[in-house]
């Protein structure tokens, strides 16, 4: 058994809130912020992935071409920022992806220039 936060009443250790006034127990926000998914970052990391390697493209790029690379980038961006936001797991992909989808981003616009 355990005591709330909120009240000091007993609860039991399982309990996501305290029954008496409601107040959400630590280990049960401890529990949310470490769960989550990888589909967030990994489809992130993909994305980033394929426009870094789009850079090693020794051709000139057309209209289309740069369009495609930086919206691929744009969405390895945004995965990789809404993993970092809402979840633990998978930070380091999350990262990667977000790390490669902005090198991939400032390619694609420096091979304009």
């Amino acid at each position: 058994m355990s005591f709330c936060r909120g009240c000091g009443h007993q609860i039991h250790e399982t309990a996501q809130s305290c029954p008496q006034c409601g107040a959400v127990t630590a280990h049960s926000t401890l529990a949310h912020a470490q769960g989550g998914s990888l589909w967030l970052p990994v489809p992130s990391l993909v994305c980033g992935v394929i426009v870094a390697l789009a850079l090693f493209d020794p051709n000139d790029w057309d209209q289309d071409q740069v369009i495609g690379c930086a919206l691929i980038a744009v969405v390895a961006i945004v995965l990789g920022g809404i993993s970092l936001a809402k979840q633990n797991k998978g930070a380091g992909m999350a990262i990667a992806g977000l790390i490669l989808g902005v090198v991939g981003l400032l390619g694609a616009i420096g091979s304009q220039l």
